[in-house]
């Protein structure tokens, strides 16, 4: 039981992180990239954000988008680790030119992975984070 449970907690950690992995590219990305992949940005900073590139022209270094009304030195040191100026996911989930990426393909590639090593089916879903959590408790 504590190697299952042990297993799910794995399979859930590899899905929280392969979420937050995604570098997002700032001066390319849509405002649908830019709230879903970064923590604090909604759609009204995430306008702001293209507003602000498209008046200024593409950001030359990160510390830059503190410029953007709304994105202060706190929220700038939330993001900072998921922000770049030349990689990352731009539009409709497309990576800079590593070409298109999808979060949850890697999140299957990482859960197969998983079920080989274990030797046996284990789903990975969304909810394996929460059920991992209520199996422990």
């Amino acid at each position: 039981m504590k190697y299952v449970v042990s297993l799910l907690l794995v399979a859930g950690s590899l899905f929280a992180s392969t979420v937050s992995a995604e570098l997002v590219n700032i001066n390319k990305a849509s405002a649908e990239i830019m709230q879903e992949h970064l923590k604090g940005i909604g759609a009204k900073k995430a306008e702001a954000i293209i507003s602000y590139r498209t008046e200024h022209g593409e950001f030359k270094n990160l510390e830059d988008i503190k410029e953007v009304k709304g994105i202060g030195d706190a929220l700038f040191e939330k993001i900072k680790a998921d922000i770049s100026l030349d990689q990352g996911l731009t539009t409709d989930g497309a990576a800079g030119a590593e070409g298109k990426t999808k979060v949850t393909s890697k999140l299957e590639d990482k859960a197969t992975k998983v079920e080989t090593k274990a030797g046996s089916e284990i789903k990975v879903d969304k909810e394996t984070p929460k059920k991992a959590t209520e199996l422990a408790d």
